[in-house]
């Protein structure tokens, strides 16, 4: 299946969000704030919010938000496929909602030329104003825990859930499969699967090897969620 690219989009960021609304508004204005050049866009898949995400003022140039207008329990993995889909970009650069995707890592994607680019995390948030902290005071109010920041600092392990890739790739491997969002649950094997697609295409010669690009950011304690900014894994 041929990939057309519309204009000049290089970079599409594709972001699920459920019932996430404080943290969707951090990550508008954090991303507002960096004033990001014409060629990425910004995509928000609203997988069912109630209420829904309101659409952006024009000024918000190049950030979208689209309705996935799925209902079920869980279909986050379906709402990228959805994005992916919607992207105008060569490359889809896919994350979650509790990631904060640095402006090293998206300039190093703009210039990528290779098919899948994994990224280091360490610990951030961005406060309601748009900006990023890693001050350690403000992590542990956000529920990180004195004994992980004791034994690691600010250093998180790589995610497959973040990743950077050809669009053309992306369908090439078949995208996530529909099976995901019919267990209508949250599955931690959605990602760990495309991630094994992906190394048997390039075992078979037909994908570059994945490299690793500048860190990103991801919010501690989302599952105590001391701020009430995310939606819980377990329930939907």
């Amino acid at each position: 299946m041929a990939v057309e690219f519309k204009g000049n989009i290089k970079v599409s960021i594709v972001i699920p969000c459920y019932n996430s609304h404080g943290a969707v508004s951090r990550q508008i204005l954090y991303f507002y704030r960096l004033h990001l050049p014409t060629d990425v866009e910004i995509i928000f898949m609203d997988d069912g919010s109630d209420p829904p995400l309101k659409p952006l003022a024009p000024n918000f140039r190049n950030i979208n938000i689209y309705p996935t207008g799925d209902f079920r329990p869980w279909t986050q993995t379906a709402a990228k496929n959805l994005g992916v889909k919607i992207a105008e970009g060569e490359y889809v650069f896919i994350t979650d909602i509790d990631h904060i995707l640095t402006w090293e890592a998206i300039d190093a994607v703009r210039n990528f030329d290779g098919d899948k680019m994994v990224f280091p995390r360490q610990w951030g948030i961005i406060d309601k104003n748009g900006r990023i902290s890693q001050d350690k005071n403000v992590l542990m109010d956000y529920g990180m825990r004195e004994i992980d920041y004791i034994r690691k600092g600010l250093n998180h392990y790589i995610h497959t859930n973040t990743y950077a890739m050809k669009k053309s790739i992306f369908i090439q491997i078949g995208g996530y499969p529909p099976v995901f969002a019919e267990m209508l649950k949250h599955d931690i094997y959605d990602d760990n699967y495309l991630y094994g697609r992906y190394r048997r295409e390039v075992k078979a010669q037909k994908a570059k090897p994945a490299v690793t690009g500048p860190p990103i950011l991801t919010f501690p304690g989302t599952v105590k969620d001391p701020k009430g900014l995310f939606h819980n894994l377990g329930l939907r």
